[in-house]
């Protein structure tokens, strides 16, 4: 029988830094080890206590029975090889050792995953603590903040075209939102508006009240009263501070905490960066279904037949399809179907009652935004 090596270790106090590299020689009825400076180790296989793990779970230790010597080594087939060496001596200690090794596996695994879970579920009850976190400190925060992020953002946006300035077409605007503004969730927000020249049906309102509303959405109405229900589910995502808690969310655990302890330049700057026309509309969809209700709402109050926001709906499933790509303002938002069921069956609800007509030429306003009669020295 031809004596087989492997490379390997020793773990020795007399060692000068108490290891070494050596070679392992498998001879009969023991294993030698002779490190790299001459040092020769021997366990005889019937005095040799064996333990199998390290790093790779494959790494065999054998040791003498005080302890004061270790051999080690890695090799695959190792193991294997002393058992063979050994001629049976040291099977019961290997298949012992190779047993604790996979249960130690099996436990670590277990350990692994219960681990794994706990963060998953930290990470989900971090996710919510942070919005709820975030929502409750909104409430209690002044709207000047809201304003103040607004403004900022509304300085540094492309809105996508001119604004427009003629009084009659600013005027319907204004009208509409002056009836609204008093049955606002909130008080202290001044609402401030702009009509911009661009036929993307479109409105938006950012946080404290300003309102941008494109000359597509004028033409593409019907009445008064539809573009008097868009305004009202853009005023609600206002009011009900959705856009601030997109901030916040967006921010994450800092956001929560600069909400709390009331630090917010830092906020506002980091919340005017999020505001640009591309995001502006990125609400959730519970978010749009309470700006529907809420608006509603507030249409209902301000004595504004709040179907047309159901019309309105209508005349975009009817003519331009469900959730079209190029309406940038319906493309964030629920089904259109699902929509005028849900706004309908608010109105239901409703107490009857009488509702007065939003007092504006509407003809008028829809050709002088579309500049097809414009008279020279109007606006």
């Amino acid at each position: 029988m031809i004596d087989e090596q492997f490379s390997g270790g020793v773990f020795n106090d007399e060692l000068p830094t108490g290891r070494a590299g050596a070679e392992i020689t498998l001879a009969p009825g023991a294993l030698e080890a002779v490190t790299t400076d001459g040092s020769v180790f021997v366990i005889p296989y019937r005095e040799c206590q064996i333990e199998i793990g390290g790093f790779n779970n494959r790494m065999v230790f054998c040791r003498t029975q005080d302890r004061s010597v270790t051999v080690f080594c890695d090799h695959k087939k190792f193991a294997k090889s002393l058992s063979a060496a050994a001629s049976g001596v040291l099977d019961n200690q290997l298949g012992a050792s190779k047993r604790q090794m996979k249960s130690r596996s099996r436990r670590a695994t277990a350990f692994g995953f219960a681990c794994l879970v706990g963060i998953i579920l930290l990470c989900i009850g971090g996710y919510f603590g942070v919005r709820y976190g975030v929502s409750a400190a909104i409430q209690v925060m002044p709207v000047s903040v809201d304003r103040a992020i607004g403004q900022s953002a509304f300085g540094t946006m492309d809105v996508g075209g001119p604004e427009i300035n003629d009084a009659v077409v600013v005027g319907a605007v204004e009208q509409m939102v002056e009836r609204l503004k008093p049955h606002a969730a909130i008080d202290g927000l001044e609402f401030e508006v702009h009509v911009v020249d661009s036929p993307v049906l479109n409105a938006f309102c950012l946080p404290g009240g300003i309102i941008v509303v494109y000359t597509g959405l004028i033409e593409e109405a019907k009445s008064p009263e539809q573009v008097a229900a868009v305004l009202a589910h853009e005023m609600s995502h206002a009011t009900l501070r959705h856009g601030m808690e997109r901030v916040g969310q967006s921010l994450g655990f800092w956001a929560a905490a600069t909400f709390l302890i009331g630090d917010l330049t830092g906020l506002m700057a980091a919340g005017t960066e999020l505001f640009h026309y591309a995001a502006v509309n990125s609400y959730s969809r519970g978010q749009e279904d309470a700006a529907d209700a809420e608006g509603v709402k507030m249409l209902y109050e301000a004595g504004i037949d709040p179907s047309g926001m159901a019309q309105f709906f209508q005349i975009l499933e009817e003519e331009h399809g469900d959730v079209p790509d190029a309406l940038a303002w319906i493309s964030t938002h629920p089904q259109h179907a699902d929509r005028i069921d849900s706004v309908n069956a608010i109105i239901k609800s409703l107490p009857k009652k009488e509702y007065t007509p939003i007092d504006v030429d509407w003809k008028e306003v829809q050709d002088r935004a579309t500049m097809k009669k414009n008279p020279p020295g109007d606006g």
